[in-house]
């Protein structure tokens, strides 16, 4: 696994921002040579690099295991930004309610390179659901949330932005940039993004794009696509707006 930075910039600090990257997306942590494997380093190079962080409680490591993991620093800064970003708890707030109205999984994202990164998840209580992971991220073009935050960027900036040719994610998903304009077109026309089996066969998707403290959110709605009819689709549609609505009244 690859690491996602770029590599013209300053090497150590890349090395640092794959690290977090890789501790974020595990539960039980990881070993040095784990490490070293997904960040594509050598134990030579991230020894001193990890032994800092450690160090320093940006990682903890743990004795007994040997593996490393996020540390009590890095959660503050996490805390740091949810304070900073006007609070992810009114989001959090709201995206209960809307699972409690339509009673499907709710998911909160913002763009990163190019690329929609899940924040915050509001899990469905029904026992068939969506599974998705937080820090995970997907391809903006094929993404409701993606749309969503691209519906309020003018066309030339989301040519800029986005990579081409597209990833293939199904057989569903918009293949060409000038397909998805028009599709964004209609996204700025009606308030909602869609994603019908693009990103995942069987899952349908909406959302909306909220702005929020200076900083774009995608706000949406996940549903298996046999629940998924027209009287579902107007109740997520009625839930997410309001939704929309309070959270970008509120400061």
């Amino acid at each position: 696994m690859p690491s996602r930075y770029n590599p013209a910039g300053h090497r150590s600090t890349l090395r640092v921002l794959s690290i977090f990257d890789a501790l974020s997306a595990t539960k039980s942590g990881l070993t040095m040579a784990e490490i070293c494997r997904i960040v594509g380093a050598p134990k030579s190079s991230l020894f001193s690099i990890l032994h800092t962080m450690a160090d320093s409680d940006y990682v903890s490591y743990d004795e007994t295991t040997g593996r490393y993991s996020i540390g009590l620093k890095t959660y503050l800064l996490g805390k740091a930004f949810d304070r900073e970003s006007g609070g992810l708890s009114s989001f959090e707030t709201a995206m209960r309610k809307v699972v409690a109205s339509c009673g499907e999984t709710c998911q909160l994202g913002v763009l990163d390179h190019g690329r929609v990164l899940y924040i915050s998840r509001v899990d469905s209580p029904q026992r068939i659901r969506l599974s998705s992971e937080i820090g995970k991220t997907l391809p903006a073009h094929c993404t409701a949330i993606g749309k969503a935050i691209l519906s309020r960027w003018d066309d030339e900036l989301v040519r800029s932005l986005l990579p081409v040719p597209f990833e293939k994610t199904t057989e569903h998903a918009v293949k060409h940039i000038d397909d998805l304009m028009r599709q964004l077109e209609e996204v700025r026309r009606c308030g909602f993004a869609y994603d019908h089996q693009e990103m995942a066969e069987g899952v349908e998707c909406i959302a909306v794009p909220i702005e929020k403290g200076g900083r774009l959110y995608g706000l949406s709605v996940s549903v298996p696509a046999y629940r998924f009819d027209t009287e579902v689709q107007n109740g997520v549609e009625h839930v997410l707006s309001d939704a929309r609505d309070q959270l970008e009244r509120v400061s």
